[in-house]
Order: C-alpha cells, then structure tokens, then sequence
C-alpha cells in the first residue's frame, strides 16, 4: 500500500539523525558489505538479479516470465523464432458441468454413508482400514458420483490465449543472449544476423507488458531479416504430433473453434482472434446447452508495422504473415476480455474510490453486457490509442511504473543468493497480482496447451491459494491481496449455500476448490476433501491480517461480513463434550487418511484446532473495533478458549504434536500440518504461548515431509521458531528452481503417498506454481516478525549474513527499516501511519530501547519491561530506535 512517507524518508534529517545515533558502524560507511545510504534502492538491486541466458532455451519451462498482474507473457527462444506464450488470469473456459449438484447429500446422510463403510469394514476385519470413501465399493461409488464434474472433464479450466511466433532462417540469424530485467520487466534478445556477402550486424529485439495497459510490446532496434510472424490460437482438441502439423479431435464436448483473421494495409497488418466461452457445460441429458447470459469470450488483436502479406489460411487456424522486407519490427498485441471492457468504462464514470485507490469487485456470475461483450472492438480500439505512442515511450512509461512498484520496500544481503530469491519472486508476484484483477489460479497468467490445467488450474484452499498472499503484507504490497479480497466476496454466497443446505447451519463453509467461473455449485463437493473444516479460517486468515496490518477501519467494513459468517460456521459446527471442551467431531486431516473406521483418525485436526483459534479471536477483536455483534462476541471468545487440546503422539525423541488424535507417529506428511500451531494457527512462536516451545521445535525438527507442497511453509514455520538455517533454505530452493528463476513443487522423498519409483518431477512441469512467489515472506520473517503483537527484529539469523531492510511492514500500520551487520543491529527506524502504540522487543541483549522521534529528534517516554519496550506514536511521524541500558520495571 503506497504512502506519502517516501521523500520524506530521504531527507537530510532523516540522516543525519541515523548518524548522529548509529551505534557501531566500520569506517569505510558500510557494515561487512551491506550499503548504510540512507535510501535501498529497490529497483536497482532488483537489476542485479537479471536474469541471463547465453544459449536459446526452446521449452515452455525455459521462458522468461513477463506480465502486469494480469496479462501474462512466457518468452521462449528457438535457434529459429522467438515464442510469446500468452495468458490472462480471467481467460478461462467456464464451463461446469452441474449435474452432480443433484447427487450431493446432505451431511447426515453422508454420515451415515460412513457408518454403513465402517461396518463393513469390521466385517471384513479390516478395522484399520483407510479411505473408506474410495475403498468401500458402495461409499466409492458415491464419492466418484459427485467428482464426476471435476474428475471427468476437463473444464473449467485457464484458457491460453495464444502464441506470437517471430521466425527467422537460422542460416543467417542466429539468437545469443537473451536477459530479463526484472527492475523493469524488459526481455532483451540479441540477435547475430549475416548475409551472402558475410556482412554482420547485431539486432536487439525487445519485448515486454505494459504495466498500466497490459500491451504486448515487440519490437527491434535495427531491420531484422524476419521469415513469417505466426499467430496460433488455443484450439480446443488440437493436438500436435512431431512429425505432423497437428489436428483437431472432433467431439461435441470441444469448445467452438477460435474465429481468426488478418488484414494487410500499406503501412501495416493485422490480425485477430475471437473465442466464445459458453458458462454451461454438457450433460447427458443437455449435450448441447443453449446460450445463457453468464457466456463470455475474449478477442486478441495485434498490429504489425511495415509492409506484410497474408497466407490463405482457415479461419479457426493459425494466422501466417511473410514480410515483403527486411524491416524493422514492432509488434503490438492485446487481449480484451469482457471484464476489461466494463472496468475501464466504471472507472471512466469514477464510481469506486477508496481511499484514493480506486477498488472494484465484480461477481463472478455477472451477466456482462452487448456492450462488453463486444471485446473485438474493444481490443482493436485499444491497440489503435496505444499504437500511436514509440515503443520506447511506452516502454519508458511501463519502467516508471514498475519504478514505482520497487519503490515499496527493499531488502539488500551479502548473501547474493537470499537476494536474488526475494527479488526473483517480488517480481514474479507482481507479475500476476494487481487490484482490480481476477486472483491467479494454481499456475497464474501463464499457460500453453495444457500446461498449466492440471487440477484445473484452480483455487484449491488447501493452503495452495492462501500461500500466494503470505508476504505481500511484510513486502509493503497490500495492493496485491485486493483479488484475493474479490475472491472471498464471491465464493461467500456459495459457501453460505453449503452451509445451510449441506450441514444445514448457519455461516459459511468455503468449498476446498473453486473457480472464477459463473458457476455457482460447490466444485468439488467429495468425501473427504469437501469436509476439511479449516479451509473456512484459513480462506478468512489473511481478510484479518489485512486490517491487522494497515488499520483501515473501511477495509474492515467490508470484510467482516465475511468473518462473522465463518465464525458463525465453525462456532456452530463444533461440540462441547463432557470433558467441556469443543471438539471437530468428525473432521479430516488434509491429505491424510481419509475417512477412516468409526471416525479413528477423524478427531480434532490439530490444523483445525489451530485456525479457529485464530479465526474466533480475529472475528471478536474485528467485531470489538467495529462495535457490532456483541452477544456472538461473548460466544466466539468462549468458544475460543476452550477448544480441545492439540494431539499429541509420543514418539523416539518425546511428544510431538500429531495432526489427529490417534495418529501413529513418523508419518510422512505432504505439509508441515502437525506444526499448524506455529504456521498458518499463529498461535506459537517465539515469546507467544512458551509452554508449547519444547514441544514445537520437537515437532520440527523430527517430522517427515515428502516435498513437493512445503517448498515455503516448512522454512516459514521454522522462522516463526528462531530456528531456520538458511543454507538449508537455500540448499531446498535450488533442487525446486528452474532456470527461469521460478521454484517449482518438486517431490522429496518416497514412502508416504509416493512410490519408490515415482518421477519426482511430476509436477515440475504442470505450470508456474505460483504459490511459491511467496518465498520473500521466509525471508521478511528472519528479519521482522510482528504477529504476536510486538515487534522483532532479526529474530532468525542462522546462516543470514548482513542484511538490512527498509519498508517492511508490520501489524500496528508500522513501516520498519533496520541494519544487521551479521552480528548485531546498528540501525532501526519505525514509521507510524497510523498513530498506534509501538511494543518492540529490544535486539540488543541485556539493553533497553531508546526512541527519538524524528520531527523534532526528542527522546520519546518508554514503558519498558524487561526487553520489550511499549511507546505511544504519531501519524506519519518516525521514530529512531537505539538500544539503552535496560531498566527492569
């Protein structure tokens, strides 16, 4: 979230304060390598990490990553043409089937489903018996029933929007290398090119994606002897072989083929691309469903300059334009989609501002008008306004932008390799996140084929689609968790459905995975996915760290209605037993075990147990602030407070938590759930709830994880702990990183769900999963931590190196920079937007904190207790903090 705070910041006062009350600092101006400016420049470090390739890099999963939190670019060299895959995050074919929707049964009949699966398992003397949902023939059939919509089709799904090829003959041209940067998103390509007469010259060809716009930019510095430039759209059923142009399988389930075509003009060409996107998929019954008012579509155009011909082609094919000369090249693509078209119109007529940020939700089952239907028009008028601007002024305009972006927060290491994850993945979010915007799927904005549909490419709320968000708060990028605000408001008519109709109570109960489809049936309503409880909490999670984060008190307006409807959930899910105690009776634990025989491993999730701890205690204080619902306040906290113990096992070195009750120990998990607690529950850490230290490092240091979906979680947890070594972290990001930067899921060892013989890299190449762009939150937690109510910095350093921070934001609406020179903090600054009172835990061992404020460098009161200090602060004031001799009080 963007303040006025930044040139004040990089006065001279601000400076000289700094200096006048640094403590140790080396003589040369710098601390063991770590610059002590006044200012990180953000943008400029981001440069240090270009990525660079010196040979052509021919596979999906070598392209360079563009984008504007929207439109998404996946840039790949040949020996022999340059590739620009194309993605959007609201382009996606939506249809549902929703037969299954009558085969759903209400929650008692599906318990009792379970008792009749119980039974025979007993008499098959099968007691222990796992999966019951699958493994019983009568309960398998159910289950298979109702996933029939998600397991047998193959959509809804990401919808590519095609691919922009750029040919050339490699006799004479030849592709060397290509560079992103990320400080600014440009993609440099650099190009030998020869002749008969062996007369050289080298072409830089440049691409890149608006920020403001979402353009498709490229463009040469010099003539380049091009072959053909190719439009390919997705076609649906297209397959091609390698020996064969490819061809479409004729089915009726296939959507209407793509409308193409192209245009020659004396100074340019064009082409185009229209698909339709019927919101109803077939059915038995209706194989052929009639139009509906839910339909969308999108059109890409594109204009070329210079003097082109065009190949006869079919109209739902490829477009083929051959140059009439060597020229210099400049390309300008756009993708329009209804949502485009009805955004730029509302913000047109100013109908949405929020605190200076225009902030706009659309339902995903609107009814889109002729008028934004009309996408071909749309995207043809936008490229004619943009193509009017030089590449280089548009290009230096998309810069400015992004200069904006860094200008947030900056981080700087003498670990070159922690640097480049945190500015790797920064820009990889900003990439794929905007305000405004649909919120990514499991693969973001980019997509080719069927790359990135696995799973759908959906919303799964099993931690994949919360993770994305986990750093966008420290990183000072609130903006960026608008969509999945959006997100929230959409799913909470479905989830408050499923909750009355399926378990027949009030509240919400958010569906495990979802779409940004019309569709308004619960995706994927199957034992026992459908019945894992923490998905509510952990949906709400991050609507709460928001204002946590900022105190915005209008933001909180708006998605307490959300909060209260999944605490009203949850409170009136769980039972109170004799022990007086609320249990999850049944739950499931995620990925493990299934339904099992009279509930065995069905009892008190500790992943549960832990969210709703957070999730009751958010929505009273939320609802405390607001001054509302007072009477299901006093319920929520009493509720709060006496949930069931977490499980706990006894195993070789001691207890551990378990994710059950009952669970046998040394299980291989898929995620770290037994430390739920810790991580995502917020309910230990360091210095909060200590009784439970032992026994959560216990728990992390001795638990299996099978890899492939811990990638972020199981290093943030071990910050949240003091106990990260970041070799280690380090070590886990290379064996997952592609050579375009992204960490990919990639699995670790065999023995849990896996077999021995099982490709590790299964997942490596379904898509980008962008749920591990949330990296820099690993890294922000080493160097603050602010969600137990005081502030810490540095509070993981095994292994870090000198680092220093400027910006990070904490809870409270404080932004913080600070100075470690690998042994100790020689600078801290603390910046209140929003007046409230600071508590920080001193750094400084056996010392106290003094505060100056920055205004008028007077020394602030503190109450001090023992290391932690509590000040009262001042709207947009800043505060310098220095270590004292500590006074006990």
């Amino acid at each position: 979230m963007r303040t006025n705070r930044r040139e004040f910041l990089q006065t001279s006062a601000l400076a000289s304060l700094a200096a006048a009350h640094s403590t140790s600092v080396a003589a040369d101006g710098r601390t063991a390598g770590i610059s002590t400016d006044a200012h990180l420049n953000a943008s400029e470090i981001a440069r240090r990490h270009m990525i660079v390739r010196d040979t052509p890099s021919p596979s999906f999963f070598d392209g360079m990553l563009l984008g504007n939190g929207d439109v998404g670019a996946c840039v790949v060299v040949r020996p022999d043409a340059l590739a620009i895959h194309i993605g959007k995050n609201d382009c996606w074919d939506i249809r549902v089937s929703e037969d299954i929707a009558d085969h759903v049964l209400p929650f008692r009949e599906v318990l009792q489903l379970w008792q009749r699966a119980s039974e025979e398992a007993k008499k098959t003397e099968k007691p222990d018996m796992l999966y019951l949902e699958t493994t019983v023939p009568f309960f398998r059939e159910y289950s298979e029933k109702v996933a029939s919509s998600y397991d047998g089709k193959k959509w809804p799904r990401p919808w590519p929007c095609g691919t922009i090829w750029i040919n050339w003959d490699p006799t004479w041209v030849e592709p060397s290398q290509h560079t992103l940067d990320l400080a600014t998103g440009l993609f440099t390509l650099t190009l030998k090119c020869t002749n008969v007469e062996n007369e050289n010259s080298r072409v830089h060809l440049f691409v890149f994606v608006d920020w403001e716009t979402g353009l498709i930019s490229a463009s040469t510095d010099q003539a380049l002897p091009v072959r053909s430039i190719v439009y390919s759209p997705e076609i649906d059923g297209f397959h091609v072989g390698p020996f064969e142009s490819g061809k479409r399988k004729e089915a009726s389930a296939l959507l209407p083929s793509p409308e193409t075509s192209a245009g020659i003009f004396p100074d340019y060409a064009e082409f185009s691309s229209f698909q339709y996107f019927p919101a109803l998929g077939p059915i038995s019954d209706r194989p052929s469903p009639p139009p509906s008012d839910k339909d969308r579509n999108f059109s890409s155009y594109a204009r070329i300059s210079g003097r082109w011909s065009v190949e006869p082609a079919d109209p739902s094919s490829d477009v083929h334009l051959k140059p009439e000369t060597r020229q210099l090249l400049r390309i300008d693509a756009f993708v329009a989609t209804p949502r485009d078209s009805l955004l730029r119109r509302l913000f047109q007529q100013h109908t949405t501002t929020r605190g200076g940020q225009d902030w706009i939700s659309i339902p995903q089952n609107h009814a889109y008008s002729a008028e934004d239907l009309d996408t071909k028009t749309f995207a043809r008028h936008r490229v004619e306004e943009l193509a009017k601007s030089e590449p280089r002024t548009i290009q230096h305009n998309s810069e400015s932008k992004w200069n904006e972006f860094w200008s947030h927060s900056a981080v700087e290491f003498n670990d070159w390799e922690l640097e480049r994850i945190w500015y790797e993945n920064q820009y990889f979010l900003a990439c794929c996140l905007r305000p405004n915007k649909v919120a990514p799927g499991l693969f973001a904005n980019w997509s080719a084929g069927e790359i990135g549909t696995s799973w759908h490419g959906d919303y799964h709320a099993d931690y994949n689609c919360e993770q994305v968000y986990w750093g966008v708060f420290s990183s000072n990028h609130v903006e960026q968790h608008i969509p999945f605000v959006e997100l929230c408001e959409n799913l909470l008519p479905i989830a408050t459905k499923f909750a009355a109709e399926h378990f027949g109570l009030p509240g919400a109960m958010f569906p495990v995975s979802s779409y940004p489809a019309p569709s308004q049936i619960v995706a994927y309503p199957v034992p026992p996915w459908a019945y894992q409880f923490a998905m509510t909490p952990w949906m709400a999670q991050s609507l709460w760290w928001q204002y946590l984060y900022t105190q915005d008190e209008n933001y909180l307006h708006r998605v307490y209605p959300i909060l209260r409807e999944a605490a009203r959930f949850i409170a009136a899910y769980v039972k109170r037993n004799d022990d007086k105690k609320y249990h999850f009776n049944p739950t499931v634990s995620s990925e493990n075990w299934g339904f099992t025989v009279d509930q065995r491993l069905n009892q008190d999730s500790i992943l549960d147990l832990a969210l709703a701890q957070f999730l009751l205690k958010a929505v009273a204080d939320a609802s405390l602030v607001l001054a509302v619902d007072e009477g299901e306040r006093a319920r929520w906290k009493e509720i709060c407070e006496n949930l069931a113990p977490y499980p706990i096992a006894t195993g070789p070195y001691g207890e551990v938590w378990a994710d059950v009750v009952n669970a046998p120990v040394g299980h291989i998990y898929n995620l770290p759930v037994t430390l739920a607690p810790v991580f995502p529950g917020e309910q230990v850490g360091i210095g909060l709830n200590t009784r439970y230290w032992d026994i959560a490092k216990r728990t992390a240091s001795t638990i299996s994880l099978e890899g492939g979906n811990d990638l972020v979680l199981q290093p943030l947890i071990r910050a949240r702990l003091g106990m990260l070594d970041l070799e280690w972290f380090k070590q886990e990001v290379r064996y997952c990183r592609l050579p375009n930067g992204v960490a990919n899921d990639r699995i670790r060892q065999s023995g849990g769900r896996y077999a021995q013989s099982l490709d590790f890299d299964f997942m490596m190449h379904m898509g980008f999963w962008c749920e591990n762009f949330s990296l820099p939150a690993v890294l922000n937690e080493c160097m603050m931590q602010s969600y137990a109510g005081h502030i810490r910095i540095f509070p993981n350093t095994n292994n870090l190196g000198p680092a220093r921070f400027e910006n990070l934001r904490a809870v409270g609406a404080f932004l913080l920079s600070a100075t470690y020179d690998g042994h100790k903090v020689t600078h801290w600054s603390v910046y209140s937007e929003k007046g409230k009172t600071a508590t920080l835990v001193s750094p400084w061992a056996g010392k106290g904190l003094r505060v100056i404020r920055g205004s008028d460098h007077e020394q602030v009161q503190v109450a001090l207790k023992g290391d932690v200090a509590s000040f009262d602060t001042q709207a947009n004031e800043i505060y310098l903090i220095t270590p004292s001799a500590k006074v006990d009080q």
